[in-house]
């Protein structure tokens, strides 16, 4: 059994613990930014296809304690590396820090590739080189006070990444984080969902992708463990082939997304297309103040803008004043929430929340608020 390192967005921790939990067997622990877990060749192929808020899986390869800078090179020299890295391959490195013995991250990965490098050189007399942007093996050091935490990137790209976009919206919601503002609403996948401001329809699609037990990592062209030497490719397909038969399309269920800009929705529309769902959302060009409400419960979740101004005629206040008054008049039995990154904003919308999670969007410190919206008087 392997130790591995599922990476995440920041707060979403717990959320991927609970999602995994079904395709992993061993117990699952929570760290800052991800969890920790054991599993086999299986369950890592598995998880990169199956997990909807992950980000990156990483496979512990080495570890050891350092009692001197100085010994860095040394010690990374003497590790097995070419077990993982064939001198015909690229490779890149990653370093991250937290240790009173090193202050600086690019020159500790420099001193680390010196290390692999000359190690390998020396026993088949010839080197691998380095590619940053699209290495056949990619490297993450964590150095912790004196721990060292060597991790095989078995992802390659980020797993919120879907394969799905033909054009990346400049304000676009990370899939990975989309995935787990649905999975924290506790949407009932039963219910209506609604996005009034979908921009280029992640939210949706990602709730769809959800419902109809699509696995998230289909349709990605290609997984970093593709290239590994022992890449099993029959079972690879075995899990394609098993995560094909258990999508399960379901009509009753009703998602909308619009948004006011026709090249957006254009966006959303393309993209449900890619993974065969567009007759399974509902997308629009609509002012938000002119969403038609269906049934009287269902989730509601939006991502507005957190920048200063939203076009010449409206302040971010009054947008965020406008939704607050358009949950309120046509949302009644809904659960409502706004994930936003503008505090100040937030003040702006005009009912109390009921609970609220911290969030981290990117390097953005955020909000998911829920507000769930009962009959009666709001003033």
């Amino acid at each position: 059994m392997d130790k591995y390192f599922l990476t995440c967005p920041r707060g979403l921790e717990e959320v991927t613990k609970k999602q995994i939990s079904s395709y992993v067997n061993e117990p699952i622990k929570i760290d800052k930014g991800g969890v920790h877990f054991y599993g086999n060749l299986k369950d890592m192929y598995t998880i990169n296809l199956h997990s909807r808020t992950g980000m990156r899986l990483l496979k512990n390869i080495f570890a050891f304690d350092l009692e001197k800078p100085q010994n860095l090179y040394r010690n990374i020299y003497n590790l097995d590396w070419l077990k993982f890295i064939n001198v015909n391959k690229t490779f890149s490195i990653k370093t991250k820090l937290k240790s009173h013995l090193f202050n600086n991250a690019s020159s500790v990965s420099l001193r680390i590739k010196d290390a692999i490098v000359d190690n390998i050189r020396k026993k088949k007399g010839k080197r691998p080189f380095i590619n940053k942007k699209n290495p056949d093996v990619g490297l993450y050091i964590f150095i912790v006070d004196k721990t060292v935490k060597i991790y095989l990137n078995t992802t390659g790209i980020p797993l919120h990444k879907r394969g799905y976009r033909s054009k990346i919206h400049k304000a676009a919601l990370n899939e990975s984080l989309a995935s787990g503002l649905i999975l924290l609403s506790d949407w009932d996948k039963k219910n209506n969902f609604y996005d009034i401001m979908c921009g280029s329809g992640t939210l949706p699609i990602e709730a769809s992708m959800i419902a109809n037990k699509i696995a998230p990592g289909l349709f990605r062209s290609h997984f970093a463990f593709q290239k590994f030497d022992n890449f099993n490719k029959s079972l690879w397909i075995k899990l394609i082939d098993n995560a094909k038969n258990n999508i399960c399309f379901k009509p009753n269920i009703k998602i909308f997304g619009s948004d006011i800009i026709k090249d957006n929705i254009q966006l959303s529309i393309d993209s449900a297309k890619k993974i065969g769902i567009e007759d399974h959302i509902k997308f629009e060009v609509l002012d938000m103040k002119d969403v038609s409400v269906q049934d009287s419960q269902g989730t509601l979740i939006v991502n507005p803008p957190y920048g200063n101004r939203i076009g010449v005629n409206i302040s971010l206040s009054q947008l965020y004043e406008n939704i607050g008054d358009i949950f309120k008049k046509k949302f009644i039995g809904y659960d409502t929430y706004i994930f936003s990154g503008n505090f100040e904003a937030i003040k702006s919308v005009g009912l109390r929340s009921k609970k609220r999670v911290i969030l981290k969007n990117g390097t953005i410190d955020s909000r998911l608020l829920y507000y769930p919206i009962n009959s009666g008087k709001f003033d």
